[in-house]
């Protein structure tokens, strides 16, 4: 009677695969399959992932003393853990949109200064300071949508730096240093961490049919306030 040779052991009982697939379990795409509670995990994942990016730009700050902390990264990262595959959360939008925001919140405080002269302390309200907001807000407002980048907290960035709180170039490249930090953190929480399909550039229309939750949409039907709106418009 021959012997015959025993072949290697197929991969899925090796002790690396089985690690893969426990880890994989936890992803937010395996959980969402299984669970009915979508809501609960996606509270769960933005709490976890969120505060861990706001962590570590936190972090970095202190350890590089670079001004790397402001008020919209805050709602950028809601909206980027939140609902990360929704459009406004593609990395190309928010980039570009603080980008923006930076640019044309500095041209507007330092035109409006040369015209009406500038402000003691940013804090200080006059002609200056409301020709500031105002061209800020308007320009970013018409830029995002121009190029199709829209990502409203920028138009918060955009008034930071009208009303003077952004006083150099450092100032300037911290901000941008911290947006580039949390689309980072994006990345690997929603990509590797979550097991999301989110994106390393533009929006992907694509994935709206399988994680409409997670892009902002609603999860049933139109509204009644919806349904009457395209009434409305039908009988026009």
């Amino acid at each position: 009677m021959k012997m015959t040779a025993a072949g290697p052991s197929p991969p899925q009982q090796s002790f690396s695969y089985r690690i893969v697939a426990f880890l994989s379990r936890l992803q937010v795409r395996y959980l969402l399959t299984l669970t009915r509670h979508q809501h609960l995990v996606s509270m769960v994942f933005v709490l976890a992932s969120g505060a861990t990016a706001i962590g570590i730009i936190t972090f970095m700050a202190w350890l590089t003393d670079l001004p790397l902390l402001f008020p919209p990264l805050g709602p950028s990262a809601f909206i980027l853990f939140y609902t990360p595959l929704a459009e406004n959360a593609c990395p190309r939008n928010v980039i570009l949109a603080h980008g923006l925001a930076v640019c044309c919140g500095l041209a507007a405080f330092h035109g409006a200064a040369a015209i009406f002269g500038a402000s003691e302390t940013p804090d200080t309200f006059n002609w200056h300071s409301v020709a500031a907001m105002v061209t800020a807000m308007a320009s970013v407002s018409l830029a995002m949508v121009a190029l199709r980048c829209v990502h409203p907290p920028a138009a918060a960035t955009s008034l930071i730096a009208a009303m003077g709180y952004v006083e150099n170039s450092v100032q300037g490249v911290g901000i941008m240093a911290a947006v580039l930090l949390l689309v980072a953190a994006a990345i690997v929480f929603n990509r590797y961490i979550g097991g999301l399909p989110y994106p390393f550039w533009g929006f992907d229309p694509h994935v709206l049919r399988s994680y409409s939750h997670l892009a902002g949409l609603p999860a049933v039907g139109r509204s009644r306030w919806q349904q009457m709106a395209q009434a409305i418009f039908q009988r026009r």
